[in-house]
């Protein structure tokens, strides 16, 4: 029975994962009018997740973040804010990510042989995604041209998403391959995974730099031959940044003029307009572009968001500790946006850090909540499951670190299954026996030579 159960839950969250990765592009290239459904397909999905979630509670300190979460979610939206109870309830679903998914990986983890059977069904459709992006991108870009439009199979404006996603899971699955005695013939080996990261080189997503040079440093082992190691994998690591940064500048699309040769994204003055902009006309020049249409333009930079928080506790005082309540990031469709979004349409528009994603539904109390859930993870671990895959929970440490500041990821229900998965499965059994050990040992020495 419980064979059976876990093989239930395990199809279904696939199924929601493999329905969430491609319902994007269905609705943007193939079908496009199954854009009409999208609504209900996602919400679909989002009912799913937390039924699974439910399934799988064992934990006391993930019944105590669902239960903090849900009454802070109620207090700030209908107590404090005076929303309406179906309006605070459809804005809750930004946190189902956050509330239901990690308890599902529990599930798996809490079991050695329902951990090992996941484990490899999940590390196979990782794969799968992998390579789908390549078509996705691809097809994106000779339509498109080099933007926003490149979110792969996740569809227009992901991405950023999509960038980090592939990076990702890049890093997991070439990581499993490498043995430190033969490092470099270990990533010649799979160099597939390298040759994967090759769609974020052509939708314009400035992290993708970032996240080239954590994945070099990060996939060699932490020890007193890291330096040599490092010589060694440097010049690959140059090679694909060179040609990543060619292709960018050859193909930009973006609204910042550019020479005959493309631009230089690591100029001072490139930087500066990519995320800060004048401060006392920031509004005027959003409502300008959403009017015209000028997606650019339509888009407060990420520092300029930053520095215009205190505005709103000087505009509407009282709102630090709880925020201003959950939805304002939802509706639009089947259900109209909040008086608060159509005040500061201009301001939430495009790109917002989750920082500020949280804040302004949640308060400091709501930022302070998810630090200490995040930072929760990666301290608690599953039963005689306490040893760390340090390089990759440091990867996925410093993603979600910059996602604070960067994006909005951690709201969407697929970006959560991968980062919430792969933080599960980065903690290690306990002890492995040595023959166990001997055994994988003399496998991988031999694939490697």
């Amino acid at each position: 029975m419980q064979v059976r159960k876990s093989i239930l839950i395990e199809g279904l969250l696939m199924g929601v994962f493999w329905v969430l990765a491609v319902v994007g592009f269905i609705c943007d290239e193939i079908v496009p009018g199954l854009e009409s459904l999208r609504t209900y397909i996602m919400l679909v999905c989002d009912a799913v997740l937390v039924l699974l979630g439910l399934a799988c509670l064992r934990h006391r300190a993930d019944i105590v973040f669902i239960a903090v979460l849900a009454l802070l979610c109620f207090s700030s939206s209908v107590v404090m804010n005076g929303l309406s109870l179906p309006f605070s309830l459809n804005g809750m679903r930004v946190f189902i990510g956050a509330m239901f998914i990690y308890p599902i990986f529990r599930y798996f983890m809490d079991d050695q042989n329902r951990r090992e059977h996941f484990i490899k069904t999940f590390d196979k459709q990782l794969e799968y995604f992998l390579w789908l992006q390549v078509p996705c991108i691809a097809y994106q870009f000779i339509v498109y041209g080099a933007g926003d439009h490149g979110g792969g199979s996740l569809g227009n404006w992901y991405s950023g998403v999509i960038s980090m996603l592939i990076y990702l899971i890049s890093f997991y699955l070439l990581k499993k391959h490498i043995n430190p005695r033969y490092f470099l013939s270990s990533i010649m080996n799979n160099f597939k995974y390298v040759l994967l990261l090759t769609p974020t080189f052509f939708n314009e997503t400035k992290i993708s730099f970032v996240l080239l040079v954590l994945y070099f440093i990060l996939l060699m082992p932490i020890d007193k031959r890291m330096f040599s190691r490092a010589i060694i994998v440097m010049p690959l690591m140059g090679t694909l940044f060179i040609v990543g940064y060619t292709t960018y500048k050859l193909t930009y699309q973006g609204d910042v003029p550019s020479t005959a040769e493309g631009i230089n994204i690591f100029s001072e003055n490139y930087l500066v307009e990519y995320v800060f902009s004048d401060l006392e006309n920031a509004e005027e020049n959003v409502e300008w572009g959403l009017e015209n249409n000028e997606s650019g333009v339509a888009d407060v930079p990420r520092l300029t968001k930053f520095l215009l928080l205190p505005m709103f506790e000087e505009e509407n005082p009282g709102h630090v500790l709880l925020g201003f309540g959950v939805g304002h990031f939802k509706g639009g469709t089947k259900m109209d946006h909040s008086d608060f979004f159509d005040q500061y349409e201009w301001y939430l528009v495009g790109t917002i850090p989750y920082l500020i994603h949280i804040y302004l539904q949640l308060g400091v109390v709501g930022v302070l909540l998810f630090i200490t859930f995040l930072v929760s993870l990666f301290i608690r671990h599953p039963e005689g499951y306490s040893k760390r895959d340090l390089n990759l929970q440091l990867f996925l440490a410093l993603l979600i670190g910059a996602i604070f500041f960067y994006a909005e990821s951690l709201r969407d229900p697929l970006f959560c299954i991968v980062v919430y998965g792969l933080i599960a499965i980065s903690w290690q059994p306990s002890e492995l026996p040595q023959d166990a050990t001997d055994d994988t040992a003399d496998a991988t020495e031999a694939t490697n030579a």
